[in-house]
């Protein structure tokens, strides 16, 4: 919507002098999603009953500017996680300047998740806030970013005034990496992410190096690339649960290298897929991160020995990365991949389908699904996303798959608010479905001589085997080295289990003797 909202003018003023600022595009591009999303709507002018004051701590100065998030939970029993939000109310709003001093008092209509501030039920509330300052790096707690220590609790009793105070105390740190004997962290600039965005761009790993590593000092190694899932980085190589799953360990020597798909990229993880949005992360990855881990651990330059595994995000990255330089490979493996046929993406066809949220007959799409059953819908769970603005699931797609907008931010494959699928956008994403790129490209993929395999669980908790499954349907007449295996009764976090990396390595190891010989 353009114009309206009492043209925002002495409002917007108003709101702007104390230093709090809803953003005005997205309050006057939304009204409400569902029952899940509440924006401002109608009530200007109505008194504040329910007021949440929020300051900084005399050692945080500013001034800062960013999206203040107030969360809260309904059971103060309870302790708040990374997974809470979905059902509970809370609370967003810009801010510009802030300076210790000042004192923020949440706008009535600042934007809202299931429940307005004016609406709160009676009852108790545990409250936390968090400032998000971090424009380059995806999610609340991202380095830089303030947040409340000390919870508070604010009494809801209909007909009064409830007033409640927080205090912004403490800063997210900046993680460091305990390097070992055996795990070296690398900072890698990489040129041509730095020339996309504009400002230097740090590509960051954790190489893995194995057992007589220093006392075979003229040896090279086989490197086998992890990408991790949704949420994960190189710190997985200090896990000795991560390790292990991905085989790091067993078998012949080789080298791990975990790469970090979430660093400066405030849209989410990018896969390290090339892009009209996140810029040329896989070219950034072959050309220059490659070249240096062989020439800084002795990894082998024999591209039949460079490895690719992923699980989830990272296994789609790992499938497009060895369809799409199938000369720097020697194999890929990936469990649960995200969507590899788009005509089939967690349950939508995003080109025949007209709409995100419901299906042909009105009803809502099913998503999150454990023991058979869907426990929330695609309306509910985007709800969040739009709440949080950056960094969520969705606009992670959207900037790896789609073209930039004006502003450079990512296309929106569908309408936030109805669900409507943009086709443009939709027929824009082609390139990135890998059942259409193999086709499209198939002759050039007929000289691949490695395996890319693929294994999904038939309960696969977002349907990505139902997307993998038809992928393979569609490319079987190529007869390209591409298999998919469904793991029965496994879902989205159980594929990967002791058996499948067992048969990983143990194909792996057999390729690395083929070379060898």
């Amino acid at each position: 919507m353009k114009g309206g909202f009492y043209r925002l003018s002495i409002l917007h003023f108003f709101i702007c002098t104390i230093f709090v600022c809803p953003t005005p595009k997205k309050i006057l591009q939304m009204k409400t999603l569902g029952l899940s999303l509440i924006l401002l709507s109608a009530f200007i002018g109505t008194n504040a009953q329910n007021r949440i004051m929020v300051s900084l701590q005399n050692d945080l100065k500013g001034p800062y500017t960013g999206r203040l998030f107030v969360y809260t939970l309904k059971d103060t029993s309870k302790h708040f996680s990374m997974n809470f939000a979905e059902d509970e109310a809370a609370f967003s709003a810009e801010v510009f300047n802030w300076k210790n001093g000042q004192t923020i008092e949440l706008p009535q209509y600042a934007i809202a998740l299931n429940q307005r501030l004016p609406q709160l039920s009676s009852g108790y509330y545990k409250l936390i806030a968090i400032l998000d300052t971090n424009t380059r790096d995806r999610g609340i707690a991202a380095p830089g970013n303030l947040f409340t220590r000390q919870e508070a609790i604010l009494k809801v009793s209909e007909g009064k005034e409830n007033t409640v105070e927080l205090m912004l105390s403490h800063v997210f740190p900046a993680k460091t990496f305990p390097e070992n004997d055996s795990i070296r962290e690398v900072n890698f600039i990489s040129d041509l992410l730095s020339r996309f965005k504009g400002y230097p761009v740090t590509i960051k790993a954790a190489v893995i190096l194995p057992p007589g590593y220093e006392r075979e000092a003229n040896n090279t190694y086989p490197v086998v690339y992890v990408i991790p899932g949704w949420g994960g980085t190189h710190y997985q190589a200090l896990s000795a649960g991560a390790r292990k799953i991905y085989g790091v360990g067993t078998g012949k020597n080789k080298i791990y290298v975990f790469l970090n798909p979430e660093l400066q990229n405030a849209y989410g993880p990018h896969a390290f897929v090339d892009s009209r949005v996140n810029g040329p992360c896989g070219k950034a990855l072959v050309e220059e991160l490659m070249p240096y881990i062989q020439k800084t651990f002795r990894a082998s330059p024999d591209p039949r020995l460079n490895f690719l595994t992923g699980q989830s995000t990272g296994g789609y990255g790992a499938v497009w990365l060895a369809l799409g330089y199938p000369e720097k490979f020697g194999g890929a493996w990936v469990t649960a991949p995200d969507p590899l046929d788009f005509s089939s993406f967690t349950g939508v066809d995003i080109y025949n389908d007209e709409n995100y949220y419901t299906d042909s007959k009105g009803r809502e799409r099913g998503i999150n699904k454990v023991n058979g059953v869907f426990t929330s819908t695609l309306r509910k769970t985007f709800a969040l996303e739009i709440f949080e603005a950056n960094g969520g699931q969705q606009q992670a797609f959207d900037a790896e798959f789609g073209p930039a907008d004006i502003n450079g931010r990512p296309l929106k494959l569908f309408d936030e608010i109805t669900g409507k699928i943009n086709k443009t956008v939709a027929n824009s994403w082609r390139l990135y479905d890998m059942a259409f790129y193999a086709e499209s490209y198939a002759e050039t993929l007929k000289k691949i001589k490695f395996p890319v395999r693929i294994y999904v669980g038939s309960n696969d908790n977002f349907l990505l085997n139902e997307s993998a499954l038809s992928f393979a349907r569609k490319i079987k007449h190529l007869n390209l080295p591409i298999y998919v295996e469904e793991i029965p009764g496994a879902d989205h976090f159980q594929v990967r289990n002791v058996s499948v990396t067992r048969n990983i390595q143990t194909e792996i190891d057999q390729l690395i003797s083929m070379v060898k010989e």
